[in-house]
């Protein structure tokens, strides 16, 4: 079987493969209707795009399967029936090779047993065959139509369906839909800007009459980077993995080139955004911008006269000197307000801003009325009411569970054990920078109580937990050294680990907060975390709901309008508790037992509009890049209890021809220049020296990393900063002196 390595990928794909899935059709179920032919290639009416997109995805979503691989190298993707009788086509690196035994899972809920056929992969040919063997006699399978060998090209609009592990973490629902475009066609490869993440490998690219098009194989750095086997390829190789012929194959002859092009006849092409402005018209005066000392924070939703709504965590750090600059409805004015926290929602991660003066549109869009299904287009709105972006909604209904997402969770910081005699949970182990170490937990102590329940088990630390929000405050009776001692605690957020809950490929900026949402729609547009919290409205300009995260490279999650504004009626405003609160939002980085203070990627806060939240970190969690403006920087609010002085390491990655950047790491009103390192590439790290620096006294800082000129491309991927205190005779650690 003719394979090559993953360093033959185009260098823009190598550091991802994406096991995916996508749509399929039951043939002859989508005759008649509006001819595709009747789209324009080049100004689509995204309302025939709509409607032609809900059909296919309500009569494919039961042909696309999930595939599970048992044993010592278990794995998981998707595939398409192509055969009534039980052929179903996959990725070559899904099933790897033939002979593989493997169950294969339907939407509605059946399992059968199968086995791999033949399997190619190539990088330019990725194709699998599975034979699901125990389908019952005179019964037949849902399936879709192979369309012809040269039916597609590019600015074609298609769809994926699949089970991305980001937002189908669960066997009980349907397959996730993305819409797209195809970028272009070269060999074997069919490049498409539908996003694709981990567990679609292997699903269906579908055109607007269901026909098959494509089977997914990888996906770049970007949403819109991602790369299928075409169907002239699949024609081609089709006969040859049923009967796992492959030997004599020539896959080289399919070799393709990525086809990465312009964002012309794309779904980026602007023309799209004033096409969609042009029938749902704006809305001056609904959005406003959130920023701080010129920075911009987020975005926020008018909900009133004098009041905004805003995603809580993207506040936290800037919310007591915030500004909004929003456009007045009646003369087009750039008005520029403060604005003060007075609520807080932990649940929605939503922040009621007290914003004088604001008063919202003076024609408010209205509410849709109609359900909002799996095809469905919304289009997300930017800060000055206009189209920001559009996508289309994954499920007919999705549920994010604050189980589903750890982080979301209140976080202690402690590892223990629990007592022979049941009587509580005995503290082995701190973690810096944790609520627990910020309340002067220590190793040896005993828990008892929480809030006055006893703690007898680690599931009822677990389950009282479970119970409570960010921000919450808890009493804890704690036995130390024989003496009863009552502590109070603030619940925050888990340091140091803000991407690493989700099994996903993205590389895309992400929001911190990213799950537990309850009921929401699971949109595939394209918006970076710090355009988060705005409205999104449908084709018509109805309003559908309101931005709450970006959770992975193919979802936007958007909580339905209603729950929003119910959950605005109930809200208590309390300024001194809403800004207690948004405090628990914040990492307060502290020093280890080991004299090591790390300050990470995911518990930095950003400077400026271009920096972005990714995911290019060795061990995949947090990274910070496209800093392309010497006003681009992070920030970390940190606690030295022992001055001292520290040597100062870097990890970052940044390209030859881009390194030497000077950069700028300061705490408090200390200072150390240095520049950036060059490393093999943009997702090779290194750990570099910048040098010492001594702190002279214990206080609260704020640690800052700030370019001091713009690079040509971008400064570097950062990960994180450590200080390594340079005592020789280090005092007691940390968790025995704090009293």
């Amino acid at each position: 079987m003719p394979t090559r390595t993953m360093s033959s990928l185009h260098p823009f794909l190598r550091s991802t493969i994406c096991m995916m899935t996508m749509l399929m059709v039951v043939p002859g179920s989508l005759h008649g209707g509006t001819s595709v032919a009747e789209v324009d290639d080049d100004q689509p009416d995204l309302r025939v795009v709509e409607s032609r997109t809900v059909e296919v995805v309500d009569a494919a979503s039961d042909a696309t399967v999930r595939l599970e691989f048992r044993g010592r190298m278990a794995s998981s993707g998707s595939g398409v029936i192509i055969d009534p009788n039980g052929l179903v086509l996959t990725a070559g690196h899904v099933g790897n090779r033939p002979g593989r035994r493997v169950e294969v899972l339907l939407p509605d809920g059946r399992s059968f047993r199968g086995e791999t056929l033949g399997q190619i992969f190539n990088d330019d040919v990725d194709l699998g065959l599975i034979r699901i063997e125990d389908v019952p006699d005179g019964e037949t399978l849902p399936a879709v139509d192979l369309a012809e060998a040269r039916s597609i090209d590019r600015g074609d609009w298609v769809i994926t369906l699949g089970y991305a592990a980001g937002i189908s973490d669960r066997i009980d629902v349907q397959p996730a839909a993305r819409l797209g475009r195809v970028i272009g066609t070269d060999g074997g490869e069919l490049a498409v800007d539908s996003p694709f993440d981990a567990g679609d490998s292997g699903g269906p690219v579908l055109d607007l009459d269901g026909r098959l098009v494509g089977i997914v194989s990888r996906c770049g750095h970007q949403a819109w980077q991602n790369i299928a086997t075409g169907v002239a390829a699949i024609h081609a190789f089709l006969p040859h993995l049923e009967a796992d012929s492959l030997e004599d194959i020539d896959a080289d002859a399919w070799s393709g080139n990525g086809a990465r092009r312009g964002a012309r006849r794309t779904k980026r092409d602007p023309r799209l955004l004033a096409g969609i402005a042009a029938n749902t018209g704006s809305s001056p005066g609904f959005t406003a911008e959130i920023r701080y000392e010129d920075r911009l924070v987020g975005v926020g939703t008018i909900v009133g006269p004098d009041r905004i709504v805003a995603k809580a965590s993207l506040l936290a750090r800037q919310s007591r000197d915030a500004i909004a600059i929003y456009e007045d409805p009646a003369d087009g004015r750039r008005v520029l307000t403060d604005v003060t926290p007075i609520a807080i929602d932990p649940e929605l991660d939503l922040v009621l801003l007290d914003a004088p003066g604001v008063e919202g549109p003076a024609r408010p869009p209205e509410l849709r009325s109609e359900p909002v299904g799996a095809g469905t287009v919304l289009v997300v709105l930017d800060d000055d009411g206009d189209p920001a972006d559009f996508g289309i909604v994954a499920r007919d209904q999705d549920v994010l569970r604050a189980e589903d997402a750890t982080e979301d969770r209140p976080f202690i910081g402690i590892a223990y054990s629990v007592e022979r005699d049941g009587t509580g949970v005995r503290i082995t182990r701190v973690v810096p920078s944790s609520s627990a170490a910020a309340a002067g937990i220590r190793v040896d102590d005993v828990l008892r109580t929480l809030d006055g329940r006893p703690l007898q088990s680690r599931r009822g630390l677990a389950t009282e937990l479970s119970e409570r929000a960010i921000g919450d405050l808890v009493s804890l009776e704690i036995d130390r050294d024989g003496e009863s001692l009552e502590i109070g605690m603030a619940l925050g957020i888990r340091p140091g680990s803000s991407t690493n809950g989700l099994p996903t490929n993205t590389t895309t900026g992400t929001s911190r907060l990213r799950g537990g949402f309850g009921e929401v729609h699971l949109v595939d547009a394209d918006i970076p975390p710090h355009r988060i919290g705005s409205p999104v409205v449908d084709l018509d300009g109805h309003l559908v709901g309101w931005t709450v995260a970006r959770r992975t490279r193919t979802s936007v999650v958007v909580v339905p309008w209603k729950r929003v504004l119910d959950r605005i009626e109930r809200l208590d405003p309390d300024r001194d508790e809403t800004a207690r609160r948004l405090c628990a939002y914040r990492v307060g980085v502290t020093e280890s037992t080991d004299g090591r203070i790390e300050l990470a990627a995911s518990d930095a806060f950003p400077i400026g509009d271009a920096i972005r939240r990714e995911r290019f970190a060795p061990d995949g969690g947090t990274t910070w890049g496209s800093w392309t403006d010497s006003d681009d920087g992070l920030e970390w609010s940190m606690r030295i209890d022992r001055p001292g002085r520290f040597r100062v390491m870097i990890d970052q990655a940044c390209s030859r021809r881009d390194a030497g950047t000077p950069i700028r790491f300061s705490i408090g009103e200390t200072t150390l220049d240095a520049r950036t390192e060059a490393t093999e590439g943009w997702t090779q790290f290194g750990a570099f020296p910048l040098g010492e620096i001594e702190i002279a006294s214990a206080d609260d800082y704020v640690a800052r990393l700030l370019p001091l000129a713009s690079p040509r491309n971008a400064v570097m991927k950062f990960a994180k900063i450590t200080l390594l205190r340079m005592e020789e005779d280090r005092m007691p650690p940390l968790d025995e002196t704090r009293p």
